[in-house]
């Protein structure tokens, strides 16, 4: 009984009781909930191998489909191109290309990297180079359990300066000279509370930097520049950056602002001023400040681009002749190239809807700035614009993949009106020759948390699913950033049912306007997406044919009760409240899927959780489903599969990744063709 809300949790027994120790030994799991893991995921492989004719066709299209993501995505720098991209084995690579004599040398290999160990992936930074392209550096998590080693190479060279660096939670970065690596640490309950820095000539290392407070993440990255090293500490309400100068590395770090309430802010340095991206002062959708590196502070700030309502500023990049920025309009994305005098210029793109991505760590002497574009129908492609004109034209003619035929296919984008009169956007994908109709089974995605923007990429998932008469939709709902801030802020604590009524509001209105039916459609949503669908699944069960909850946070009340043990501390507060305080813990309890369950005519589901993810714990799916079975009314099936040994991304491995991907749409299949 808490705050007069009584809960009874009659399949609490699946969580360990030592599920710390889990996360770093699964061999250590009780036996009972290992049974029960493995009857479930027995149950469900026998579901899935029901259409074991359909996964030979999806895998083989998939492979295809997957083949035009393989570009080249890097920069260049010292007359060499530094990139990324998928081996013919799926693993990632990374490659120095001479540019003159068109000689590579291969740098990380990361299928060698992995050797035996299928659970082993690169951290979401990725791979690093040193300021100077000297050094590459990456961190990968080898048990899966979110816990990282750092390791760094000499490029001419090849030899090993960094082996192991153990303990790390992900996010290292160089001095402008690789004279010094900097990495974020971990305490023993798994949160980032500090920041080391170790010689790389000498080897010695020492704590430069440390919190107690553990309601924050640190991230870590070197100015483009290369003159500054960054500590940021975030969270969903405000942020906090400390900086630490290159020519002096081993400085103790300076605030530049301190934390206050609802400021978020992060910094980058062009010319001879530190340059701020800002929501001060009521810049909900942020602003450009400027700012001497002597004295930092917020009340030395001066205005480069002013805030404008519904212009939502994302990204900051400088180079030395020019300051980059991409940002939101009306839910897409666009590319601003300012000079020195403050004269701008913008690429133009037409298509319905898109995605751009800067290459990250560009060299900052260039004269053009590289990109990403892709979208539903166009395989990812690498783009450079020159700051002498704006003008896009392809970095390499390697880096294309151009004989995808978008011709075959129709990309709209439609503007759905919530219940408040709020204007959703929804993507949808399908055949040009079957445009979408109430006869067309409907896959639709969403995330919807953090402000974090769900892209309309090239997704070979969507392109498999298309061609077998499917439309595929994105919805773009309240609490990802597609029109900015004020399209997550009131998501968060008690505004989250938001969320939840926008992604109903977008299959209905599919169903009002004869582009879908209800029944026909399969929803997916993963991590705090996967709350999204535990929720739908519960309030709206007679919209979906399936629900998929890929990694879902679905037992909410239950994992913030427990946030003094939880690596991820009291971070969540920020997003979704706080179970200490009367208003938060009842909201939630009002919408927690776990908690909310009741007897009804349920949709299919199929919940995916890992042994080893630090995130969101396996047995909230693995609960959710036992509960669901006993309170469903219908003979749909509710299946759950959990990786004994995979963390929050599944099975990272090429053919992993592959095998998740032919599950959920195996899953989708059938429940569409035997309602």
């Amino acid at each position: 009984m808490k705050f007069g809300h009584k809960r009874a949790d009659h399949y609490g027994w699946m969580k360990p009781q030592n599920w710390q120790a889990v996360l770093n030994d699964p061999a250590s799991l009780e036996p009972e909930i290992k049974a029960a893991i493995e009857k479930e995921n027995a149950y469900t492989q026998a579901f899935l191998d029901a259409s074991a004719d359909d996964a030979a066709d999806l895998r083989k299209r998939l492979l295809e489909a997957q083949a035009y993501l393989n570009t080249e995505v890097g920069v260049v720098a010292n007359g060499f191109f530094f990139f990324e991209k998928t081996s013919n084995s799926g693993e990632t690579v990374v490659i120095r290309r001479n540019l003159t004599t068109g000689v590579e040398n291969l740098l990380l290999d990361m299928g060698e990297e992995r050797g035996e160990n299928p659970v082993a992936r690169l951290s979401w930074g990725g791979p690093k180079f040193s300021p100077n392209f000297q050094l590459l550096g990456w961190a990968v998590d080898e048990t899966g359990s979110g816990s990282f080693v750092v390791k760094v190479r000499e490029v001419d060279t090849g030899n090993m300066l960094v082996n192991h660096i153990a303990d790390c939670h992900g996010a290292f970065t160089f001095d402008q000279f690789g004279q010094y690596l900097f990495w974020v640490g971990k305490d023993n309950k798994g949160r980032p509370t500090s920041v080391w820095r170790k010689n790389l000539a000498d080897g010695s290392q020492v704590k430069c930097y440390e919190t107690q407070d553990t309601s924050y993440f640190i991230d870590l990255q070197t100015s483009q520049s290369g003159e500054y090293i960054f500590i940021r500490r975030l969270n969903g309400d405000q942020s906090e950056t400390l900086f630490i100068p290159s020519a002096s590395p081993t400085d103790a770090p300076t605030v530049i602002e301190p934390l206050a309430d609802f400021h978020d802010y992060e910094v980058e340095h062009w010319r001879d001023e530190f340059v701020i991206r800002t929501n001060a002062d009521g810049a909900e959708d942020f602003k450009i400040m400027a700012a001497p590196v002597q004295s930092p502070g917020k009340a030395h700030w001066r205005e480069l681009v002013p805030s404008i309502s519904g212009r939502y500023i994302v990204d900051v990049m400088p180079f030395k002749d020019a300051l980059v920025r991409t940002e939101w309009r009306d839910a897409k994305p666009s590319l601003v190239i300012m000079d020195a005098a403050g004269q701008e210029e913008e690429v133009v793109f037409e298509d319905a809807a898109y995605a751009l991505t800067l290459t990250p760590r560009q060299d900052y002497a260039s004269d053009f700035v590289s990109y990403q574009f892709s979208s539903p129908t166009t395989a990812p492609k690498l783009f450079k614009a020159a700051f002498c004109s704006a003008k896009s034209k392809p970095l390499f003619d390697s880096s294309s993949t151009s004989d995808f035929d978008a011709s075959r296919f129709r990309l709209t984008r439609i503007d759905v009106v919530a219940e408040d009169g709020a204007k959703i956007p929804l993507t949808l994908l399908s055949l040009a020759s079957s445009p979408p109709n109430p006869k067309q089974p409907v896959y639709m995605y969403a995330y919807g948390a953090y402000g974090e923007i769900t892209e309309d990429l090239f997704r070979p998932e969507a392109i498999a699913l298309v061609e077998r008469g499917w439309t595929f939709a994105i919805a773009h709902v309240r609490g990802g950033g597609e029109r900015g801030a004020n399209w997550w802020r009131p998501t968060l604590k008690q505004g989250k049912k938001l969320t939840f009524s926008d992604f109903v509001a977008c299959a209905q209105a599919l169903v009002e306007q004869d582009l879908a039916a209800e029944g026909n459609i399969v929803a997916h949503g993963m991590s705090a997406g996967g709350l999204l669908m535990g929720a739908v699944f519960v309030t709206h069960p007679h919209l979906w044919a399936g629900v998929i909850a890929q990694v879902p946070f679905v037992d909410i009340l239950n994992t913030l009760d427990d946030w003094q043990n939880h690596p991820l501390g009291s971070t969540p507060f920020a997003i979704w409240g706080d179970p200490r305080i009367e208003e938060d813990f009842k909201y939630m309890a009002s919408y927690s899927p776990y908690d909310t369950l009741k007897p009804a005519y349920y949709p299919a589901l199929l919940m995916t959780g890992g042994v080893v993810d630090d995130r969101v714990a396996f047995w909230e799916p693995l609960k959710f489903v036992a509960k669901a079975r006993d309170m469903s009314e219908s003979n749909r099936p509710l299946l759950s599969h959990i990786g004994m040994q995979s963390g929050h991304l599944g099975d990272p491995s090429p053919e992993g990744q592959l095998k998740q991907t032919l599950m959920f749409l195996q899953f989708a299949l059938s429940v569409v063709s035997n309602p």
